[in-house]
């Protein structure tokens, strides 16, 4: 998706951890558990409805940020509500606006409804994505410029 922000704020705000509740109504909070650039370890806890199932998934995330724009996300099972997951972001400069690319493939370690509920919850996580997309345009288009002597 493009959108009307520099992405050097949209990077940032991506990977504030601390705040990631910033970028979703569905994010309930995060912290950051370890940082040792480029690898972070990130708590994030979401709550969600497919439908009238609503639940809270906790998940730890261990976090590579790579110097191209890239940002690696790896769920750690053992230590959240989900039997797999990972995330690729990435960001870059694209004719004097932002290209964002997302892709997330989750599996949740909780039930769902059978047949139908995989296909929602997949659509869920698009539309999730789409709107982080949208609410990181807004998050750093309203971030102070740096100070160039600073």
């Amino acid at each position: 998706m493009l959108i009307d922000a520099d992405p050097d704020r949209v990077y940032a705000c991506l990977t504030d951890y601390d705040r990631l509740d910033r970028l979703s109504p569905e994010i309930i909070r995060s912290e950051l558990l370890y940082a040792n650039h480029p690898q972070y370890r990130v708590r994030v806890v979401t709550e969600g409805c497919i439908g009238p199932f609503c639940r809270t998934v906790k998940q730890v995330q261990d976090v590579t940020e790579l110097r191209n724009g890239y940002i690696l996300v790896k769920v750690m099972p053992a230590m959240s509500d989900l039997r797999y997951g990972r995330n690729v972001w990435h960001i870059r400069a694209e004719n004097g606006r932002t290209r964002v690319t997302y892709s997330a493939d989750l599996v949740p370690d909780f039930w769902l409804p059978p047949i139908i509920g995989p296909v929602l919850f997949q659509q869920k996580l698009a539309r999730e994505g789409e709107n982080v997309i949208h609410t990181l345009e807004t998050l750093a288009r309203a971030l102070p410029h740096a100070d160039p002597e600073h």
